[in-house]
């Protein structure tokens, strides 16, 4: 396979330490450009043996084929609108963007420019979640109705990124900061894949700024299906207590649980018996499965159709949130 020619907007720790790294291992992507507005992290991209630029214009009149978009959430938008008029391929970081509509926008200039657009979910092949997964895959627990992944913590992910840019942007609502946009995708997604098939037809949602900078920094989302099942998905950087459960799944036959803390199996409890189960979905490359979808067509793993539920759902979260009232959708 000829290596996809591919330029970053955006070099921060994502891309610098994760994509970098992984896209490179594939030998599938000819990483040339960065585009970034820190001349720090243009230094950064240069001691890679990469050409930098902070002219996303320049950058794009070339010839990359794909973009990789990895800068703070409130660009997302405008970066990932010019590069489909530039017709050339993304790859978005989560979230796809900061606003539902915006994101809709997005994933309707990539269709009308014939490019791909796709958000990297990586916490997709989580291992927690790849248990649990092949368990309700395989009916061990019947049909689901009612099932809660939810984590608890002290603190919001300030740090997480390169010194050299303002890290207080992960707890700043204008830049896109809060937990929600940054473990909500995550936890929805698994979520919404889950529940394959199915539809959301109402929101409701708790959505508060309550200690750190003036982002959200508790979200609890609980979505109804239209077979009657709910979902819940919640995250809290305000406690300084832990839930013993991730994953709390009831179903038709029997029950299911996820210790938070260990990867190992998660728990079937039926009605006479318990099981632990290490049986796993198979973890499969995100990078790869692109650019096999560039090249040969192949089926993405995360298609634009599932990165927008996930933020049509976050969407009428904060609908929800600002309302104290349920929100009716169709998602």
């Amino acid at each position: 396979m000829k290596p996809i020619k591919t330029g970053i907007i955006g070099f921060g720790r994502m891309a610098s330490n994760h994509h970098l790294t992984a896209m490179r291992e594939t030998e599938l992507f000819d990483i040339t450009t960065v585009c970034d507005i820190t001349e720090s992290r243009r230094q950064a991209a240069e001691e890679e043996g990469l050409s930098a630029t902070d002219d996303i214009d320049d950058f794009l009149d070339s010839d990359l084929e794909l973009i990789l978009i990895t800068t703070h959430s409130s660009l997302h938008y405008e970066s990932a609108l010019k590069v489909a008029a530039a017709k050339k391929h993304m790859l978005i970081e989560k979230p796809l963007a900061v606003y539902g509509p915006e994101a809709e926008e997005m994933v309707q200039a990539a269709a009308d420019n014939g490019v791909m657009i796709t958000a990297y979910h990586n916490r997709h092949y989580d291992d927690d979640y790849r248990l649990v997964k092949a368990a309700v895959r395989d009916g061990l627990i019947g049909d689901i109705i009612t099932v809660e992944n939810r984590t608890m913590g002290a603190r919001p992910a300030v740090g997480f990124g390169v010194p050299d840019y303002n890290q207080e942007w992960r707890i700043t609502a204008q830049a896109g900061g809060g937990t929600m946009l940054d473990f909500g995708p995550h936890w929805v997604e698994q979520l919404l894949d889950l529940m394959e098939g199915r539809t959301v037809v109402s929101v409701f949602a708790d959505v508060r700024n309550i200690k750190w900078g003036d982002a959200e920094d508790l979200f609890d989302i609980t979505m109804v299906f239209d077979n009657g099942a709910r979902a819940r998905a919640s995250k809290a950087d305000i406690s300084y207590c832990n839930l013993p459960y991730k994953w709390v799944a009831l179903g038709t036959d029997a029950s299911l649980t996820y210790e938070n803390g260990q990867n190992e199996y998660c728990t079937i409890h039926g009605p006479d018996y318990e099981m632990k189960r290490t049986k796993s979905v198979e973890q499969l490359s995100l990078h790869i499965n692109i650019a096999e979808h560039i090249r040969d067509g192949k089926e993405l793993i995360i298609p634009a159709s599932h990165a927008l539920r996930v933020m049509q759902v976050l969407e009428a979260a904060r609908q929800s949130g600002a309302s104290g009232k349920s929100v009716d959708v169709a998602i």
